[in-house]
């Protein structure tokens, strides 16, 4: 559940890095994004997908996300076949109070098992802070990221891909663009 947060609220910090200019004139005003109307992000929101993307935004895969592989070796380590297990997609819901709960599900002893996490979120121009409450370990995150898109149904989110994930995608992923769909 972290991991997903985290991503997502690294995605819109990246995006808003980021100006677009017409053509080569340097006396071309950078493009400001509009400020988003924070009320279309309060409900509960599935995480849908997420994209990998090239250094030239191109997808290089797409994860369901709620579709986990699992092999099954013999005692020798012989191959012997392959499950997959689908668990639900994780839910966001962002409140009118200014909270936030999540709940993301991960397979575990052949079953899907529910992982809570919440905080405070806000939302200023075009940048959503979250405060991530993570009762495990006592701590609490802080995370300022940018909102790709926000609409009456959809919700995106880019984040750089860290190093520590790194290795879970292709070489040439640079970063990960979450996609949110209204419930």
């Amino acid at each position: 559940m972290k991991k997903i947060l985290l991503t997502a609220l690294s995605s819109i910090v990246l995006c808003l890095s980021f100006a677009a200019c017409s053509g080569d004139d340097d006396s071309t005003p950078a493009v400001t994004p509009t400020p988003l109307n924070s009320e279309k992000l309060i409900g509960k929101w599935y995480h849908e997908k997420e994209l990998a993307l090239d250094a030239n935004g191109k997808v290089v895969s797409v994860d369901s996300l709620n579709l986990s592989y699992f092999v099954n070796l013999g005692p020798n380590g012989s191959f012997i076949s392959i499950d997959s297990i689908s668990c639900p997609s994780s839910i966001i819901d962002f409140k009118a109070d200014g909270t936030w709960e999540n709940t993301h599900y991960e397979y575990r002893q052949g079953k899907c098992e529910p992982e809570i996490g919440n905080g405070k979120w806000s939302v200023n121009g075009n940048t959503l802070t979250v405060e991530n409450n993570d009762v495990e370990e006592g701590e609490e995150e802080i995370e300022t990221v940018a909102i790709t898109k926000l609409s009456d149904d959809t919700f995106e989110i880019e984040i750089p891909l860290s190093k520590g994930f790194a290795g879970d995608y292709k070489p040439n992923v640079v970063k990960l663009r979450n996609v949110y769909k209204k419930l």
